[in-house]
């Protein structure tokens, strides 16, 4: 369990990428909020892992983003050695923007080589690009994963949906995702006990801003209003539905 009394949670948040990042983090750790720090390759980590022994409310994920599968691949050497240090993993996964199928291959074959490294594992908590590629990504992941999976700002259909519902995945929204027609037909979808909330800043963008973690509790109370939940209640049980990750 980690040690830092947090009373939100941002499950996916690019910290390397922002350039005012230490004082972003200080007012997230103001804030009480968590912030799982995911990185593009293994040659970053370091980064965010260097941050995580500065401040308590960061918890450092390794990653290889899969639109960095060819450019990254010699890496995995790498990404076994950090897989020692974090419970958490991320940004992995495919992206089938590109029609490449050789591409496309690369990142199945990384994918799958993470997949079943974490499996070996049984405690790891995946946060998990599947842009255009749901269906392929469920069934890497499979049922069986002894792990915790997380989608991040998923958009497959609402039978993928199901079908990741069903294996026991959680799904993480962001601020775009509340703010589109589909995002909100998706939480209406997923149980409450697996949804979590996420920036996916500095990516994310509103009104011109980078997303970043204080954006957390907007997120809870769009996805109240959407739900006919009450906030505090919300906000509650997306803390609690992060704390069974670790269990």
């Amino acid at each position: 369990m980690f040690s830092f009394s947090a009373e939100y949670v941002d499950t996916h948040c690019h910290l390397d990428l922002y350039p005012n990042v230490h004082e972003l983090v200080r007012e997230a750790e103001i804030s009480s909020i968590l912030i799982v720090g995911v990185t593009n390759a293994p040659s970053v980590f370091f980064f965010t892992e260097n941050l995580s022994k500065k401040y308590k409310n960061i918890i450092p994920a390794i990653g290889l983003h899969p639109e960095l599968a060819i450019q990254k691949k010699h890496e995995l050497t790498q990404f076994w050695d950090y897989l020692e240090t974090t419970q958490f993993v991320g940004e992995v996964g495919l992206d089938y923007v590109t029609t490449d199928k050789s591409v496309r291959k690369v990142q199945r074959d990384i994918f799958s080589k993470i997949v079943e490294r974490c499996a070996a594992y049984k405690n790891k908590v995946l946060t998990v690009h599947s842009r255009r590629a749901a269906s392929d990504v469920i069934k890497i992941i499979g049922d069986t994963f002894p792990g915790k999976v997380i989608l991040h700002w998923f958009s497959g259909s609402d039978k993928e949906a199901e079908k990741a519902i069903a294996n026991g995945y959680f799904f993480s929204f962001n601020s775009s995702m509340v703010r589109s027609k589909r995002g909100q037909t998706l939480a209406q979808l997923i149980p409450r006990n697996r949804i979590l909330t996420e920036t996916d800043g500095p990516f994310v963008h509103i009104i011109n801003r980078p997303a970043q973690p204080s954006f957390t509790s907007n997120i809870i109370s769009s996805l109240a209003r959407i739900l006919s939940e009450n906030v505090q209640g919300l906000k509650h049980l997306i803390l609690e539905n992060f704390k069974t990750l670790l269990a």
